[in-house]
């Protein structure tokens, strides 16, 4: 359901809230009050006025970023859930804090009071659905997610059922009669952001940028609004539930007519935060959000406009003319395309209906002949012919795939993308696959159509080659495209009872992505791959074989066709509900598969490539890793292929990628500690982080970490044995702080445990309320990654990339 929305109406109040960033927003249910949490730890308590609004209350008693509100129904308490792992329940008239009926909690997502006023929800990072009553005993045992972290919740109208989204493609709802799972059908593609619950309504959002609306009485698809390029991080239901707002990582607001679909209106520029800031009025045509910045509170009538709203044709002047600027400027120096400048940052801010992209992930527009064309791939290039662009990336797979043992090698700069493609040999057009740039192999590994090989060179892709309709089955022997490294002995073997699942309708799920899924498990240490298949190893080197072809046009036998091979019987199964779950989140509409029993020679080659012996430690599953029943396996490792494909775009985006040099990471840590901080730092590098440290110098130290995004502090032996106070790191942190709080700047600071230690005397509270990540002093390389995992997940959460 798709149609040209008109401008947002102009904000009818805005105030000044959180100077270091909103983080959730929540109307009374009278609609006199709102409440705002902000990064700073802080809750406020609003009455708008006019334009304006009067502060009734700040409530203190958090140490992290407060994530999630929710009043009662008779708006006598409001409960909070935060990134200090705790919940609190408070006084809306005193503000006092009444209660701390959850505590000990990685962090909070989400928080919820039943309609009864009696039972409370909070979910969040621990992967646990926790029911309590105000007092904080618990009403059913945890609930817990096998899709990962829980990213939203909301009770039924009348209380019995609670809807939860979490980080995998399904809407988990319980029967709060007995607690037991009433559905579980698919919301994706992608993790389902946000669910909302309204009398006679449910919506999710997904990482898609689609909202999925619901029946909810049998809980069935109604109807799909797909109007957004990047994640869905916020759904909310005007008080009537005729009109939908939606808040989005591409930096939209969105208000849709929530019957037919039709958009009403759209903002650009709008701040998406973690848990989405966007608050519908539950007794007026009132919508709550925030300014670009997400430091201020802004009102706006949920109705439309009149006509195409106010300043629009000189907004459109203004737009034709910084574009025709800014692509003569390109004209002039002999290019046709362009890095995003500041001039193209102000066009985009200029577009009201400019689809920005989640993360690095792609989005594109086109304007007519008077504003021209132009192209956003990854944010980061403009190109004056879109097309061209697409094309070229094509054919850099085509002449890299063409080219037998011959990876396809990445530059990374993008100003040198399209004129430093020269044609290839005979005058076909075809760029070198040496001309393709560090964002073209974003976008392939992102579409599955290539895999990074070793994450000490990741500027370097495996391009699997797609088999086509007139190519069979490899016979024994064949000879793999190429090889780096041995394989332990393996007894070649030949199987009859493959299992082939075809698939009519396959759309995206291409053969390539096919086998980029297989090896994205991480579960196979040594693998070899030709234009027919795949043959790799598991972790304890039994021999698993795929392949998979693609047959286009009409017909019975047309369609995807996948055939697996496995030495375990439970490899194969594995494998065959993952790919069938991976086509259902790729194609929704597409049928089920049909699945047979046939025979596959399972031949090993002499020769394997490794997989990524730089990640083996810090990333890979192995068999033991996965839970006994077969539906969670298939869970996990789903989960953990998503992960490994966004770390890959990591390694790719990060290495020496135009205009993207600031470190993710600074870390903390005394003289004593630098061979800790370098192991760590090479393991964040791994995962696809930019990692710096070694700086011990106060002035050095405190520039380094404001230009990081987050400070990491190493709470090490040699620190816990000083003392914080007489330590190294006490004098610059203070003055850090200080001027940080003088300036309204935040600092993000995640203390780290290494090898279990306890934290130094004098340690200031702020760096107690994290001291939940760990390093070393693990047991088995699996505590290992849970707790790289963790702290992976605390650099990431507040931004939009992960």
């Amino acid at each position: 359901m798709t149609a040209r929305p008109v401008a947002c109406p102009p904000a009818t109040a805005g105030w000044a809230a959180h100077p270091a960033g909103l983080c959730a927003l929540s109307w009374s249910h009278d609609g006199q009050r709102l409440a705002t949490g902000g990064n700073d730890g802080l809750i406020k308590i609003w009455r708008p006025r006019g334009g304006t609004a009067e502060l009734l209350a700040t409530l203190r008693g958090h140490d992290g970023a407060v994530r999630s509100l929710s009043w009662t129904p008779d708006d006598a308490l409001l409960a909070s859930g935060a990134e200090d792992g705790t919940v609190g329940i408070w006084d809306t008239a005193t503000g006092e804090r009444l209660a701390t009926p959850q505590r000990n909690r990685r962090w909070v997502n989400a928080v919820a009071w039943a309609p009864d006023g009696r039972r409370l929800a909070a979910a969040g990072g621990d992967r646990r659905l926790v029911v309590t009553d105000r007092y904080g005993r618990p009403v059913t045992r945890p609930l817990p997610s096998p899709y990962g972290v829980f990213l939203s919740l909301a009770w039924s109208p009348d209380g019995s059922a609670l809807a939860a989204t979490a980080r995998g493609a399904e809407l988990t709802v319980w029967d709060t009669a007995d607690w037991t799972v009433r559905a579980r059908p698919a919301a994706g593609p992608g993790s389902v952001w946000t669910v909302c619950w309204w009398p006679g309504g449910l919506a999710t959002g997904n990482a898609a940028g689609r909202v999925h609306l619901w029946d909810p009485r049998t809980l069935r698809p109604r109807a799909t609004i797909d109007g957004h390029g990047g994640a869905v991080a916020r759904v909310t239901a005007g008080h009537d539930g005729a009109v939908l707002a939606t808040l989005s990582h591409d930096q939209t607001v969105a208000v849709w007519d929530a019957r037919t679909g039709r958009p009403l209106w759209r903002r650009a520029d709008a701040y998406p935060g973690w848990t989405g800031c966007l608050e519908a009025s539950p007794t007026a045509g009132v919508l709550a959000g925030t300014d670009a910045d997400g430091q201020e509170v802004r009102l706006w009538p949920l109705a439309p406009a009149d006509g195409a709203g106010p300043g629009e044709q000189e907004v459109a002047a203004q737009v034709g003319g910084v574009l025709r600027d800014v692509l003569d400027d390109a004209r002039r120096t002999g290019r046709d395309h362009l890095t995003l400048t500041g001039a193209t940052g102000r066009l985009a801010a200029a577009l009201p209906a400019l689809r920005k992209p989640e993360g690095w992930a792609e989005a594109e527009f086109v304007r007519g002949a008077d504003a021209g064309a132009l192209a956003f791939f990854g944010g980061r290039v403009a190109a004056l012919d879109p097309a061209r662009l697409r094309r070229l990336a094509d054919r850099c797979v085509t002449a890299a795939a063409a080219a037998p043992g011959a990876d396809l090698p990445l530059r990374p700069t993008v100003e040198r993308l399209l004129a430093a493609a020269p044609p290839a040999a005979g005058g076909t057009g075809h760029p070198s696959a040496a001309t393709t740039a560090a964002l073209v192999g974003a976008l392939l590994v992102r579409t599955g159509r290539a895999l990074l090989t070793d994450t000490t060179r990741p500027g370097e892709l495996w391009v699997p080659r797609a088999e086509t309709e007139a190519e069979t089955e490899a016979e024994p022997g064949a000879v793999p495209e190429t090889g780096r490294g041995t394989r332990p002995e393996v007894v070649p073997e030949t199987l009859p009872d493959a299992e082939e699942l075809h698939f009519p309708q396959a759309g995206p799920y291409t053969p390539a992505r096919v086998l980029t899924d297989v090896l994205h498990t991480t579960l196979f240490r040594h693998w070899a791959a030709d234009h027919r298949g795949l043959t790799a190893l598991t972790d304890d080197g039994h021999p698993v074989r795929v392949t998979a072809r693609f047959t286009a046009g009409e017909g019975p036998g047309n369609g995807l066709t996948v055939r697996i091979a496995a030495a375990r019987g439970e490899d194969r199964a594995l494998l065959a509900a993952l790919l069938t779950r991976r086509l259902a989140r790729a194609c929704p509409d597409a049928a089920p598969p049909v699945r047979r029993t046939t025979s596959l020679p399972l031949t090993v080659p002499g020769s394997l490539r490794p997989w990524d012996p730089a990640a083996t430690r810090v990333r890979s599953l192995t068999h033991a890793d996965l839970p006994p029943r077969p539906e969670d396996r298939v869970a996990v490792v789903d989960e953990h292929l998503d992960d490994e494909r966004a770390r890959q775009e990591r390694l790719l985006l990060n290495e020496g990628f135009a205009g993207h040099d600031r470190p993710d990471v600074h870390l903390w840590h005394t003289p004593e500690d630098h061979p800790t901080a370098a192991a760590l730092a090479a393991e964040l590098t791994t995962l696809g982080l930019r990692a710096t440290y070694g700086e011990h110098r106060t002035d050095p130290l405190t520039e380094s970490t404001l230009d990081a995004r987050t400070a990491l502090l190493l709470l090490t032996p040699s620190l816990a044995a000083r003392g914080w106070p007489a330590g190294p790191l006490a004098e610059p942190y203070a003055r850090l702080t200080a001027g940080t709080r003088a300036s309204g700047r935040r600092i993000r600071w995640l203390p780290v445990t290494v090898n279990g230690v306890e934290p130094p005397a004098g340690l200031p509270d702020h760096l107690h309320s994290f001291d939940r990540y760990r390093y070393g002093g693990e047991d088995n390389r699996t505590a290992h990654r849970g707790h790289l995992d963790a702290l992976l997940g605390g650099i990431l959460i507040d931004r939009t990339r992960s």
